[in-house]
């Protein structure tokens, strides 16, 4: 199975998502990726924050990725056209292909916006978690079709501090036509259910996107 890469890029000033060279520059970013990997490539701007751009890409494996591309030349070109403009905030993998995540405006009926919603595991609960979400999430599926959710979990995994296990985070990305509608949901007594995995994770991190259109 594939995996889904989700980068987030930090604009530096004096760049913003409408500097003409950083579209150019992500644009032929796209295309590299896209014809290293045979695979789709995005680019995606957080609403919280538009300074923030998320690379929400496709791999045949973690080592195609972190032990093929990154050392290439052609990486190497792509980073050196970015110099400047942007900085890697993170770096991380799931084990989810990218086709079965709804990308905001991809396909007839897209929504406008995504919702990333990281979610870290409190340690040893992975399987309650997972058993939990499993019997809830046709709640979420119910509110936001025909729209599709998609979900995996984490393979790059950071060490536990003790450095005794690793943490096991689990991401969830959900369409909507706004943030309004979104946080409509979390009014609901159908999420009050939903929202029973909550005693299972140490927090979450929610964002929304939408796709940044490069041009061209």
């Amino acid at each position: 199975m594939t995996l889904t890469e989700l980068a987030l890029l930090r604009l530096l000033p004096p760049t913003t998502s409408t500097t003409p060279s950083l579209l150019s520059a992500l644009s032929h970013a796209k295309t590299v990726m896209e014809s290293y990997t045979h695979h789709h490539f995005h680019m995606l701007q957080q609403v919280e924050d538009p300074a923030l751009i998320y690379i929400l890409g496709e791999w045949d494996s973690l080592a195609q990725h972190m032990d093929g591309f990154i050392p290439s030349a052609e990486n190497q070109e792509l980073l050196k056209s970015l110099d400047g403009m942007v900085e890697v905030v993170s770096l991380v993998h799931y084990d989810v292909p990218l086709t079965q995540l709804p990308i905001p405006g991809a396909g007839k009926g897209g929504k406008g916006l995504v919702s990333i919603a990281r979610h870290f595991i409190k340690p040893g609960q992975k399987e309650t978690f997972e058993e939990t979400f499993e019997a809830n999430k046709g709640l979420l599926q119910e509110y936001v079709a025909p729209e599709v959710c998609g979900w995996g979990w984490r393979v790059d995994r950071e060490k536990e501090a003790d450095g005794q296990g690793e943490k096991e985070e689990f991401v969830l990305f959900s369409p909507w036509e706004s943030v309004d509608a979104h946080l409509r949901f979390g009014k609901t007594e159908a999420f009050k259910r939903y929202a029973g995995i909550r005693e299972w994770i140490d927090g979450a991190d929610i964002k929304h996107a939408r796709v940044l259109e490069l041009g061209g």
